[in-house]
C-alpha cells in the first residue's frame, strides 16, 4: 500500500476546500483492515466528506490501497485541538475554547496579529474582548455553541 501516494492526492484534492488532513493510519475494526484518514476544519459535514472521498477514489490507482483494505474517511468531530498559530489564523470567526494560567472561557476568534489572538467572549451578558499572546495559551479548540 502507498500510503504516502494516498495522502499526497488527497492534499491535492483538498486544495479546493478549507480541510487539512489530520492523521493517517491502518487500523484492524470487526476482522477488516482499515486504512483510516481523519480531516479536520471547519463547516466539515458528510456531504462534504462524500465528496472529498469521491474525488479520492477517482484518483486512485492500482496498488496505491491494498485490494485487502477499506478506505474509512472521517472527520475529527465538531471539536478538535488548534494546535498552532497557523491553524488558529485559519479560525477566524471560530467559537473556541481557550484555556491560559488566567483565562478559561469560551468565546470567537476575531483576530491573530502577529503572536496575540483577540478573542470575544460573554462575561455574564456582556461582551467583551481579551487580548491573549500565543505562548500563554495552554489550551485551544474548536467548539460547539448550545
Amino acid at each position: 500500500m502507498r500510503i504516502n501516494v494516498i495522502e499526497q492526492k488527497l492534499t491535492n484534492i483538498l486544495k479546493d476546500y478549507e480541510f487539512k488532513i489530520s492523521s493517517i493510519k491502518t487500523k484492524r475494526e470487526f476482522g477488516e483492515n482499515i486504512l483510516e484518514i481523519l480531516l479536520k476544519g471547519p463547516n466539515l459535514n458528510t456531504d462534504i466528506l462524500a465528496e472529498v472521498h469521491t474525488k479520492l477514489f477517482e484518483v486512485l490507482e492500482d496498488g496505491d490501497l491494498d485490494d485487502n483494505y477499506y478506505l474509512e474517511l472521517s472527520s475529527v468531530g465538531a471539536e478538535y485541538p488548534l494546535t498552532s498559530l497557523e491553524e488558529i489564523k485559519n479560525h477566524i470567526d471560530v467559537y473556541v475554547y481557550v484555556e491560559t494560567n488566567k483565562f478559561k472561557d469560551f468565546g470567537y476568534i476575531l483576530s491573530v496579529e502577529d503572536d496575540v489572538v483577540t478573542i470575544e467572549y460573554n462575561a455574564k451578558g456582556q461582551f467583551r474582548k481579551i487580548k491573549i499572546e500565543y505562548d500563554t495559551i495552554n489550551k485551544i479548540r474548536t467548539s460547539v455553541k448550545f
